[in-house]
């Protein structure tokens, strides 16, 4: 505890490691509590058999599993409170764990140059209900689940207005966005951290079933980060190498790549209000029209009620990304002109 141990009580909080202990002859699945390797204790044993195989997998990765904790230590009489009677040092450690399944993040950390923002209040992240089919690839029995995730800008402007928003990413797949009003509390970060080379990532909470899904992420805001964090050296997080739990993003052929990569822009939009059912049909037909005039591509358009995903011609994305806009704000024109154009011989 230090030359300031205060007799009636002082409390220190530090880092300790987690060991499982399989040759232990007393428990098989003890697990000791250790700082700067120094035993200072066990994990109860209901608490211990839980983590252990967890833990035994990490460490033959050759990995040390640590936890924060708070050691709180102070003089203690041994019978009563007597003056002058000896005394014994009573020590209590309470180890910072969560559950057994959230040892780990849900997948592995990018391939790119990356930094992990410090831990923060929870924000939710919306229209994820659009992209369960990538978040379905997550759902554990246990119904909950860490994920990092990538923050990235995307412009979600119409011809009326100007809007940017943070998109949430998990493995490369879109899986919602922060709301215009959260994401000005991030961008400035994403920005910065960009210029320097990194994606950003965050922790995401995840909760699913076999249906429905809900993501939250965890993260420091802007204003929240220290210089240190914003100059330093990146933060990261271990590699286990494990496999993708979702097919890689916009996976094609080799000999397709080569054809259409050349010619072609893949157009992947978020409306800034929902789409109407008419918006949607007006859409989808702009966009069969454009993969019509694209020819051969490798994936069919996609339009819901806030996304749009499209492979067109390089030399019509412009265009049509302004039809786009003039159909959100129910003006149907450009879009009727370019499919009329199309269908001319």
């Amino acid at each position: 505890m230090g030359s300031d141990f205060d007799p009636s009580g002082s409390t220190v909080r530090r880092i300790v490691e987690l060991i499982p202990e399989p040759d232990n002859p007393h428990d098989r699945y003890a697990v000791s509590v250790r700082a700067s390797n120094y035993l200072i204790g066990y994990l109860a044993r209901e608490r211990a058999m839980l983590f252990h195989r967890r833990l035994m997998d990490l460490v033959n990765r050759g990995l040390v599993p640590t936890v924060p904790a708070s050691i709180r230590a102070y003089d203690q009489n041994r019978w009563d409170d007597r003056p002058g009677v000896p005394v014994d040092l009573a020590i209590n450690i309470d180890v910072q764990l969560s559950e057994p399944h959230l040892i780990l993040p849900g997948n592995e950390p990018p391939s790119v140059p990356y930094t992990v923002l410090p831990h923060g209040y929870s924000v939710q992240v919306t229209k994820v209900d659009d992209h369960f089919d990538v978040l379905r690839h997550f759902v554990e029995p246990e119904g909950e689940l860490e994920l990092l995730v990538t923050l990235h800008e995307i412009d979600v402007s119409t011809a009326k207005t100007e809007k940017k928003v943070v998109e949430v990413r998990v493995e490369d797949h879109r899986i919602g966005q922060l709301t215009p009003q959260t994401s000005a509390k991030f961008l400035p970060a994403v920005r910065h951290l960009a210029n320097r080379g990194l994606v950003t990532v965050g922790r995401g909470w995840f909760k699913g079933s076999s249906v429905s899904a809900q993501v939250s992420l965890m993260a420091a805001k802007a204003h929240e980060l220290p210089d240190e964090f914003l100059t330093g050296d990146p933060k990261t997080a271990i590699s286990l190498n494990r496999p993708r739990r979702t097919p890689v993003a916009g996976a094609v052929s080799v000999a397709s790549a080569a054809a259409t990569t050349s010619r072609t822009f893949v157009i992947d939009l978020v409306t800034s209000q929902p789409f109407t059912p008419w918006q949607q049909k007006e859409a989808l037909k702009l966009l069969r029209a454009a993969a019509s005039a694209a020819g051969d591509i490798t994936e069919d358009p996609v339009v819901t009620d806030s996304t749009i995903r499209a492979a067109v011609l390089h030399e019509h994305a412009e265009l049509i990304a302004n039809a786009i806009a003039g159909i959100e704000d129910s003006d149907f024109g450009l879009a009727n002109d370019y499919r009329t154009a199309i269908s001319k011989p």
